[in-house]
């Protein structure tokens, strides 16, 4: 597996503007229209730069980039928000507008560039995390993993789909069994993370489909159902993910 050299942005904010072109670049068109993200995601270029991490590659040149943002978590279970990404996010700011010391680490997401996937990179960002974390003193990484082949089984539940294993006994989902592998527990379903809505023409321009009529959808890359009310003019999608701990 080739090794990567780790910075952050705080250490090379010239790599600010590669690397928020990267972070978009995998999702499907509609995961990029999450108000929360559309709201409050430069803050983490802004405000929290020393948990944004670069991997470059021999040349240089960006290999991945990992996003994380500090907040304040008491330990427990239950004290992980069912509305995952989004709330973390949120917590993360409130946490810092108010002036509250935050004592754990949570990652937003990790993409490689097209030319490394495959390679690695997703892992030792997440290593990359779990360093910055300790070297800023906090006590915890966690994360609100979106199982990357869940789209495949949209109808099948969370809560099942992480009971699958692989054949050796570890998660299914390479991502999830990626995070075991490296350490990580699962905690619990986020069944909420994400809420998405738009106008039916918006999801028809995301998704290149048509919905004549009020109802649920399989929609390509999406983790479930997406519901859609014509009368109303909206379709509205709600992700789950999945709360996994490493501990230090």
């Amino acid at each position: 597996m080739t090794e990567f050299k780790v910075v952050t942005l705080a250490e090379r904010p010239d790599l600010i503007d590669a690397v928020n072109h990267l972070g978009g670049s995998p999702w499907p068109e509609f995961m990029l229209h999450d108000p929360i993200a559309d709201k409050h995601f430069w803050r983490l270029y802004d405000t929290f730069q020393q948990f944004q991490i670069a991997l470059l590659d021999e040349n240089g040149e960006l290999a991945g980039e990992g996003n994380a943002i500090p907040f304040t978590w008491d330990g427990t279970v239950e004290d992980l928000p069912l509305e995952g990404w989004d709330a973390i996010m949120l917590r993360g700011i409130n946490n810092y507008n108010n002036g509250i010391k935050p004592d754990t680490l949570s990652a937003i997401q990790a993409v490689a560039a097209p030319k490394y996937v495959g390679k690695g990179v997703s892992q030792q960002i997440i290593r990359a995390m779990k360093m910055v974390a300790q070297r800023e003193g906090l006590k915890a990484l966690v994360a609100p993993v979106r199982p990357n082949l869940k789209h495949r089984y949209p109808l099948t539940p969370m809560e099942n789909y992480i009971q699958w294993k692989h054949t050796d006994g570890s998660p299914f989902d390479p991502w999830l069994r990626t995070h075991a592998r490296l350490g990580a527990k699962i905690m619990r379903v986020c069944p909420q993370s994400m809420t998405i809505t738009g106008t039916v023409a918006e999801w028809e321009t995301w998704t290149e489909m048509r919905f004549p009529e009020s109802g649920t959808y399989i929609i390509p890359g999406a983790l479930s159902p997406v519901t859609f009310d014509l009368a109303r003019d909206e379709g509205r999608y709600v992700e789950p993910n999945v709360w996994m701990l490493h501990s230090f």
